[in-house]
């Protein structure tokens, strides 16, 4: 549906944490557009996940303006869903009752069980509705998190380090299904990771931050298509932007 531009922005945001002196985020402006995937990468501790819950609604910023655009058939906030690094799968429930919740939540009970296999079938589970978390691997249990994520039919999915804790093959299964996901359904996509392979994978665009001042250093934007060869120089140009700043004295002076 038609939705005023952008879906989030951020103006000049900063944060601190009770008793830490140094603010986690200093003036980052950033938007996310309809349609287009943002990575945000940065070394640990640089507030990438800070960032995410801000623009979730989870955190007030400190100082900052963040502004969420309108849905034009309600003139309510566009929906934002977020999935952690870890699954959080309800143990007690099966897989098709996990991504189910999402929509009893809702107010979609009658559609609830049917849609959620529907969604498993897209994420690869077709047949595991039954199946309980104990179950499930590691990589089917994020493959659930994924369709409940995609349940309430979001226009923006919020990542923080989705693949961090699965292994290679695994880790790139779910970068495809999830392009491929997001050409179909249509949704934003907002990815927070450590990882270059992730950003270069499913990005549009990629921000750099700072090591350690909570502060965008870099954007890149990413090419729909790109060779082996320009892959590898966009590869060490993102990685040359996530090294720390040298010193600003020479050691042993």
């Amino acid at each position: 549906m038609p939705i005023s531009l952008p879906l989030i922005e951020l103006r000049r945001v900063a944060h601190r944490y009770a008793r830490h002196a140094t603010p986690v985020l200093a003036d980052v402006n950033l938007c996310v557009q309809p349609g287009e995937c943002v990575a945000v990468i940065g070394r640990s501790g640089c507030g990438k996940s800070t960032l995410l819950q801000i623009m979730a609604g989870l955190l007030q910023p400190t100082r900052g303006d963040i502004r969420f655009a309108d849905r034009f058939d309600d003139c309510k906030p566009i929906r934002r869903t977020l999935m952690f690094q870890r699954p959080l799968l309800f143990p007690w429930l099966d897989a098709a009752g996990n991504v189910a919740l999402a929509l009893h939540f809702d107010g979609r009970k009658q559609e609830a069980r049917d849609r959620a296999e529907a969604l498993l079938a897209q994420v690869g589970l077709a047949g595991r509705g039954r199946a309980h978390v104990r179950e499930l691997s590691g990589g089917q249990q994020q493959r659930v998190a994924l369709a409940r994520s995609l349940a309430v039919d979001p226009d923006v999915l919020l990542l923080d380090e989705p693949f961090s804790a699965l292994d290679p093959v695994t880790r790139g299964d779910l970068r495809r299904e999830l392009r491929n996901m997001r050409r179909k359904f249509e949704f934003a996509l907002m990815v927070v990771t450590h990882d270059v392979d992730d950003a270069l994978d499913l990005a549009t665009r990629v921000v750099v931050m700072a090591a350690d001042r909570g502060r965008v250093v870099a954007e890149f934007d990413i090419p729909r298509e790109i060779d082996g060869e320009g892959r590898a120089r966009l590869r060490a140009r993102l990685l040359d932007a996530l090294e720390p700043e040298p010193y600003p004295f020479a050691l042993g002076a």
